[in-house]
C-alpha cells in the first residue's frame, strides 16, 4: 500500500525478535527436561536389572555387597535427577510466563499496526470518494478536464 509506513515497525520487529529468542529458551528448556525424563528412565531400569541380578546371586557375597553399594549409588543419582527435574519443571514455568509476556506485547503491537493500517485504508478511501464527487461536479456542471 503506497504511502503507508507504520512509525512502529521497529518496535514491532524488535518485539517478534525478543518473543523468538525466549521460545527458542522454552523449547531448550524442555527438550532439557526430556533428557532428564530420559535419565530417570535409564537409571531406573539399571536398578532393576541389580535387584535381578541380587536375587539370581543371593549365594555370592562378595557380588551381593558391591551390588548393593552401586544399587546405593543409583538411588542417589536417582534422587539428584528427581530433584533436577523439579527445578527444570519451575524453570519451565516461569518461562512460560516470561514467553506469554513477549507475545502478548507483541500481539499488542500487531493490533495498532492493524488498526492503524484501517485508518490509514478509511482515509484514503474518503479522499478518494472527495476526488470523486469534485469530478462529478465539474461534469455536472458541464465543464471540462482541463
Amino acid at each position: 500500500m503506497k504511502g503507508y509506513k507504520f512509525k512502529f515497525e521497529k518496535i514491532l520487529n524488535l518485539r517478534i525478535r525478543q518473543e523468538e529468542q525466549e521460545e527458542d529458551k522454552y523449547l531448550f528448556l524442555k527438550k532439557e527436561l526430556n533428557d532428564i525424563k530420559n535419565k530417570i528412565k535409564t537409571i531406573k531400569s539399571e536398578k532393576e536389572d541389580v535387584f535381578e541380578h541380587l536375587r539370581d546371586q543371593e549365594n555370592d557375597l562378595t557380588l551381593n555387597i558391591s551390588l548393593r553399594r552401586y544399587l546405593k549409588e543409583l538411588k542417589a543419582r536417582e534422587a539428584a535427577a528427581q530433584k533436577k527435574k523439579e527445578e527444570k519443571k519451575e524453570a519451565i514455568k516461569e518461562q512460560l510466563k516470561v514467553l506469554m509476556e513477549k507475545k502478548k506485547e507483541r500481539k499488542t503491537m500487531e493490533k495498532l499496526k492493524e488498526q492503524e493500517i484501517e485508518k490509514f485504508v478509511k482515509e484514503f478511501l474518503e479522499d478518494e470518494q472527495k476526488e470523486l464527487d469534485e469530478i462529478g461536479r465539474h461534469y455536472s456542471m458541464g465543464g471540462r478536464l482541463t
